[in-house]
């Protein structure tokens, strides 16, 4: 059999433009997630590579969904709702994703904030930006622990468990109602900064402990020029302090990003 023929035995079998449209649509919902969730090397990995993933996991995808997705408007007006649609799941499920890793963000910011070493600053490119010493560390182990958890096959999973969830033909349904879910949003964006807190407690601690102490110290001896003191011991016992407690640090990051995935699910218990 030739080329022309197994082409033609193609579009015998399967409607080529409703496969290309399938497959646009999976990439709307898929796309996002590899965008905007730094385990995926953010602006070091090419855009070429993000897009060359993204079609693979969604023709990996295709042959689940090809019986259970019935129809795929070609006409523009449907198709547009349908793309708006699986952006809008796409971003949701990305920000649920994200809350960790910006959570470390924020907390090696106040970590830095407090101990005065916040104008060094070093270039993430997981998250293309610019942040302070404690932040590119807590970030770069939120990733590894993330991906030795094999986190992104969870990810991975749960974007296929949404195309059950809400299909590619149809569109969220709120099964409890439509404010549970804009709750469940709102709950993650709270625990943003109930997480960055919690990572941060142990170098916010230390630093404040220190300008207590300096500050007796400042008023036995006035002489004493604590202020520009403080500046070389801040960093010192915040760093200290976070190496003895790196453990713990570290199972407090996994058991948040063990909560992270039980958020995920059950974002997409609400969308069906």
């Amino acid at each position: 059999m030739n080329v022309a023929d197994l082409v033609n035995e193609l579009a015998a079998r399967a409607n080529v433009s409703a496969v290309i449209f399938t497959v646009a649509l999976l990439m709307c919902r898929i796309m996002p997630v590899l965008i905007f969730s730094p385990f995926l090397g953010g602006d070091v990995v090419p855009t070429e590579l993000k897009m060359g993933v993204g079609l693979t996991l969604s023709i990996v995808l295709f042959p689940v969904i090809q019986d259970s997705v019935k129809t795929i408007p070609l006409s523009a007006l449907p198709y547009i709702a349908l793309m708006a649609k699986e952006v809008f799941i796409g971003f949701s499920l990305a920000f649920v994703v994200n809350v960790v890793f910006e959570a470390a963000r924020v907390a090696g910011n106040l970590v830095d904030t407090m101990a005065g070493s916040n104008n060094a600053q070093l270039y993430v490119p997981q998250i293309g930006q610019q942040v302070t010493l404690f932040s590119n560390l807590k970030i770069q182990l939120a990733v590894v622990l993330f991906l030795t958890l094999d986190g992104h096959h969870l990810v991975i999973q749960a974007l296929g468990d949404s195309l059950v969830a809400v299909p590619l033909d149809g569109f969220p349904r709120f099964g409890g109602g439509a404010w549970p879910f804009f709750d469940l949003v709102i709950r993650v964006f709270a625990d943003l900064l109930r997480v960055s807190l919690a990572l941060a407690a142990p170098g916010m601690l230390a630093t404040f402990l220190t300008d207590v102490a300096l500050g007796a110290i400042n008023r036995v001896a006035p002489q004493i020029q604590v202020f520009f003191i403080s500046m070389s011991i801040k960093p010192l016992v915040s760093v200290l302090l976070i190496f003895l407690v790196m453990g713990a640090l570290m199972q407090r990051m996994q058991d948040e990003l063990a909560g992270m995935l039980g958020m995920l699910r059950e974002a997409l218990r609400l969308l069906a």
